[in-house]
């Protein structure tokens, strides 16, 4: 049985073909040899800690997963410096992580409430984040239903699942800092593999944000298209003629906030537009979301290079649901109750 977003059901072997070939190309994308043993000194204590952070999670028995540059490189091949280690958990085992992480010498704070808190070591830190800024992407059961297992700095953890990196990241959109190329690079190294079914129920009414981004990735590499699945593109499509059709949003909304912490402030602040709040996820989407996968966990495909981590750091260059409905008037209606977005 194809898996939706597969290549031709008729064109096995190249399939198969295709698939070692990107296979290869992750692994010419390992890390290169790092021959500067005094720049490698340097970084034994950024190391250390987040080696002394895994443990002290592991130790107290407290369910997380490993995102950022690590979760990067395992699905793509791209090495990628960081100062840090992001780890991603349930809301409420924030407690439980800062006590386990007290008790192994580190600092912790709540940095913000809506999405991270932060533990030190000195000047070095771990992220332990629980939600996106925008309050959209909240760590809930079905990040660690799909997570991925993998050997990070020597410890035996799950990074989080492909999907949910491309649905936090799509709505990074800073001046400073926009990750769209790691969507594209991530659908790229997975899209073939991807549950797509499940990644456009986590965009529930916020689907738009999706389809610029696959947009951008068709242009970015046209000879992989299809590593999208057409249903998907044609669904895209057909949500979007049915919108235009439908002519303007009844309020003078403004989603800006949802994608930028500040680059909208003009259209609240001086032209009096309303903020787009997060939303649940229509009752379609959640059923995508909340159905059990009834996939073993033997018959899952590995996603891009899941095996041993433990040199990211030491080294520098340096599916079952149906798709969600279209959007409903009722999406736009509840933005006029949230409050113009702080700075």
């Amino acid at each position: 049985m194809v898996r939706s977003g597969s290549p031709v059901a008729g064109d096995a072997e190249h399939a198969l073909s295709a698939r070692a070939t990107r296979a290869g190309e992750r692994a010419a994308l390992a890390p290169p040899a790092f021959d500067d043993p005094a720049g490698q000194l340097s970084r034994a204590g950024e190391l250390e800690v987040r080696v002394r952070a895994m443990e002290a999670l592991l130790c107290a028995g407290v369910p997380f997963m490993v995102a950022g540059a690590y979760a990067f490189f395992a699905y793509t091949g791209i090495f990628r410096d960081t100062k840090d280690l992001d780890v991603m958990l349930d809301e409420r085992e924030v407690p439980a992580a800062f006590r386990a992480l007290e008790r192994a010498g580190f600092a912790t704070e709540l940095i913000d409430p809506l999405w991270i808190g932060k533990a030190y070591a000195g000047d070095r830190f771990i992220d332990l984040i629980f939600s996106s800024s925008n309050g959209l992407a909240v760590v809930d059961g079905g990040w660690f239903e799909h997570a991925r297992p993998a050997t990070i700095l020597g410890h035996s953890c799950l990074i989080a699942p492909v999907e949910e990196i491309i649905f936090t990241k799509a709505f990074v959109d800073e001046r400073e800092r926009y990750d769209g190329a790691d969507v594209n690079h991530l659908i790229y190294a997975c899209g073939d593999e991807m549950d797509w079914e499940r990644l456009l129920a986590r965009f529930g009414p916020y689907w738009e944000v999706l389809f610029a981004h696959l947009t951008l990735y068709r242009f970015v590499y046209p000879g992989a298209r299809s590593r999208v699945p057409g249903w998907l593109i044609d669904e895209l499509c057909r949500r979007t003629l049915e919108q235009m059709r439908a002519g303007d949003a009844p309020l003078r909304v403004c989603r800006g906030n949802l994608i930028s912490r500040r680059q909208y402030a003009h259209d609240y602040e001086k032209l009096g537009l309303v903020a787009g709040p997060p939303g649940a996820a229509p009752e379609a989407a959640r059923g995508a979301l909340g159905r059990k996968r009834r996939r073993s966990a033997a018959g899952r495909p590995r996603l891009g290079n899941l095996g041993n981590l433990g040199n990211l750091g030491k080294e520098r260059p340096g599916r079952d649901g149906a798709p969600g409905d279209a959007e409903e008037p009722g999406v736009e209606v509840e933005a006029a109750r949230v409050r113009k977005p702080g700075p």
